[in-house]
């Protein structure tokens, strides 16, 4: 699998998101909550929403750099968001949403965020 994070991955169909939000199984710890529900085959193996509230996160410098260290951890670890069986039949849609309000460094937020990931990939 390639090292690329391309514009295929991200999730943004409206009605795809409100599906997610609506039906999707939850996982959390303490600084993120990933939703994810399996949906019929698309053009990639999974699609990703990333989130981070400005409630939480006042400065919009911050959420980016925050929203930056997220997705660099997810282009990394491609093969945690992949199906385990790769069945051809259905693709998987995730959400990413940050909870703490604080500012955490690239470590701990891939520390966190591949603990999640790993309890995923356990659960299916």
């Amino acid at each position: 699998m390639d090292n690329t994070f391309d514009k295929s991955l991200v999730l943004s169909r409206q009605t795809a998101i409100d599906d997610l939000f609506n039906g999707g199984k939850r996982v959390r710890n303490s600084v993120f909550t990933i939703i994810h529900q399996k949906t019929p085959l698309i053009e990639v193996p999974f699609q990703v929403l990333i989130s981070v509230p400005k409630r939480k996160i006042k400065k919009a410098v911050n959420r980016n750099y925050l929203k930056r260290c997220i997705r660099e951890v997810i282009r990394k670890r491609k093969s945690l968001l992949s199906q385990p069986n790769n069945s051809s039949a259905s693709s998987v849609l995730y959400a990413v949403v940050y909870n703490s309000t604080e500012k955490l460094d690239f470590s701990d937020l891939e520390k966190h965020l591949i603990h999640l990931l790993n309890k995923i990939q356990d659960s299916k």
